[in-house]
């Protein structure tokens, strides 16, 4: 039964990502998915979505774990830029996504990491035992 709810989970995060690129290109001017119809847009956005995800879970432990010191120094806000370069990752292997400058990457993996951040504890919500 873990083995299943633990699939269903990376999937239902891989879901979340993806949604969360698609609403930061909806309202953000910074991101681009450059594709033909809604379809071709939301083909780029999983595909986003699971090389973010996977970016995440690969590199950015190490990433973090090497930036520690300067983690401590700006008391955590330094996690804004390491999302950002795991976003500017991603954006290096898709070519239909497209971030504009510096602080394009900095919103855009804010405004993903909120809505991130939002959805799974909405879905993910499990309620205190007493």
């Amino acid at each position: 039964m873990s083995k299943i709810f633990y699939l269903l989970k990376i999937f239902l995060d891989w879901i979340i990502l993806s949604f969360s690129i698609s609403i930061a290109y909806y309202f953000l001017p910074f991101i681009y998915i450059i594709g033909d119809s809604v379809w071709d847009r939301l083909k780029v956005a999983f595909l986003a979505g699971i090389l973010l995800g996977l970016t995440n879970f690969l590199i950015k432990p190490i990433v973090k774990v090497i930036s520690l010191p300067i983690n401590i120094l700006t008391m955590g806000l330094f996690n804004i830029i390491i999302n950002a370069g795991m976003l500017w990752i991603v954006d290096c292997f898709i070519s239909e996504l497209k971030v504009s400058g510096f602080w394009g990457y900095i919103l855009v993996s804010l405004v993903i990491s909120i809505t991130s951040i939002v959805l799974s504890k909405i879905i993910f919500y499990e309620k205190k035992k007493k």
